[in-house]
């Protein structure tokens, strides 16, 4: 399936779910994500390259604890695809941006005794992104951009998602993530702050 086909169709059911969500106990719910993604990308530490993650939301209720999520991302810096080649340099600014479309089954959990309004929510799937544009710099500021060789730039990625929600419409989402292809990659996490509309 193309990207565009792929951006079309979360398009489209983004916009049903925002529709839907006017109604009293929606089956459907669209909103927005926006946080960040920190990543190891050249084998320092994991929290040295962060970026970006940002975009829109939809949600099907499947059951009474269960749901489908697919988002539309902006995703920076996330250490999702291995350069065919890259130089070995000291670097410094780098800039990764994907398109990501990840689509999670979620499970609700209310074991905790908690207010309704308040919700704990775990849940587990598969993203496919696409590298866009990328950029690098040595840390003396050198574009080594012209260097990096992709054959590939797309990827299938394995996520892990936790999400608390402080009221019906306000929470906060961790996401670890690990492409299908290992290739040398490591983890990216992501704290995203989320915004549901119903």
């Amino acid at each position: 399936m193309s990207i565009l086909k792929c951006f079309v169709l979360s398009l489209s059911i983004l916009i049903l779910s925002c529709i839907s969500s006017i109604s009293q106990n929606p089956r459907f719910n669209g909103g927005i994500v926006a946080g960040f993604n920190f990543a190891e990308l050249e084998g320092n530490g994991l929290l040295d390259y962060f970026g970006i993650n940002a975009g829109f939301r939809g949600t099907a209720r499947l059951g009474e604890k269960s749901q489908l999520s697919l988002e539309l991302l902006y995703s920076q810096n996330g250490e999702y695809i291995l350069p065919d080649y890259y130089p070995n340099a000291d670097y410094g600014k780098v800039r990764l941006d994907h398109v990501e479309i990840p689509v999670h089954l979620e499970w609700r959990f209310n074991r905790l005794k908690m207010k309704q309004s308040k919700l704990l929510k775990i849940g587990a799937g598969l993203a496919y992104t696409r590298l866009l544009n990328f950029k690098a710099e040595d840390v003396l500021e050198h574009d080594l951009s012209d260097l990096f060789i992709y054959s590939r730039k797309d990827a299938i990625l394995l996520q892990a998602t936790t999400s608390y929600f402080f009221n019906k419409h306000l929470g906060l989402n961790l996401r670890a993530t690990m492409p299908a292809r290992f290739d040398g990659l490591d983890w990216t996490l992501s704290a995203r702050m989320v915004y549901m509309v119903g």
